[in-house]
Parts: C-alpha cells; sequence; structure tokens
C-alpha cells in the first residue's frame, strides 16, 4: 500500500495543513499591510510628501475597514 504523504490523513482525506478560517483572516490582514507599507514606501520614494499624505490617510481608511471586517467575522463566527 502506498503511502499517502506527510501532512495527509488518509483516513478523513484532510490535510493537517490546512489553515483555519481565523488564521486565514489573520494572515490576510498581513498581507495586506505589508502591502499597503510597501506602496508609502515607493510612492515616498518617487512622487513626494505632497501625496503621501493622501496616500496615508488613505492607508488609515483601508487599515481600519480591515480590522472592522476582521473583528465582526471573528465575532460572528
Amino acid at each position: 500500500m502506498m503511502s499517502a504523504g506527510r501532512g495527509f490523513d488518509q483516513y478523513s482525506g484532510s490535510s493537517h495543513y490546512r489553515l483555519h478560517g481565523q488564521q486565514v483572516l489573520v494572515y490576510q490582514v498581513v498581507v495586506v499591510v505589508v502591502v499597503v507599507v510597501v506602496v508609502v514606501v515607493v510612492v515616498v520614494v518617487v512622487v513626494g510628501v505632497v501625496v503621501v499624505v493622501v496616500v496615508v490617510v488613505v492607508v488609515v481608511v483601508v487599515v481600519v475597514v480591515v480590522v472592522v471586517v476582521v473583528v465582526v467575522v471573528v465575532v460572528v463566527d
């Protein structure tokens, strides 16, 4: 009989490495924050200070929306 491989439960057919809903949300938030920081740094380097203020405001709004969505989903779940 062949082995199903590491991290795979041959009886239930599920992977031990599958992420739960809350873990996925945390990773999504981390990815969003990293992308936002990279975008802000690039804008600062390329454009200058005037646009940075607008970008910072947009970033703050996006982060607040993401945090609210995560909190609502975690509380509902």
